[in-house]
């Protein structure tokens, strides 16, 4: 499986968010390179989740994570900080359109 599209799923919901992301972190050799997650009614523990998840993911080129209003300020840093913190990622392209981040986020990822 390359490419996972669950956009538009509002049930998904936070803790299944979250457990997905921890089963990315730990599958070291999973060859998604594409997620969809926009829409999924997603929400803080998901978002740290795929911040910790960044940190070890080798294969993920696009992650899309917009449309999920309950991400905020807090979580925006830690995936900035993932990124930072991330030389060997292959994340081109990490789409958080719509989500309630402040200044604290955009000033993360500068």
């Amino acid at each position: 499986l390359e490419v996972f599209d669950l956009v538009n799923n509002w049930q998904l919901g936070d803790a299944a968010g979250a457990a997905m992301a921890d089963a990315l972190r730990e599958n070291t050799e999973t060859r998604l390179r594409v997620l969809w997650l926009g829409a999924t009614g997603m929400g803080p523990t998901a978002a740290s989740g795929f911040a910790a998840m960044l940190r070890s993911n080798r294969s993920l080129e696009l992650l899309q994570l917009g449309w999920n209003s309950a991400v905020g300020d807090s979580e925006g840093v830690a995936l900035a900080e993932a990124l930072q913190e991330t030389a060997e990622t292959k994340l081109r392209t990490l789409d958080l359109r719509s989500l309630s981040m402040g200044a604290a986020s955009g000033e993360a990822f500068e």
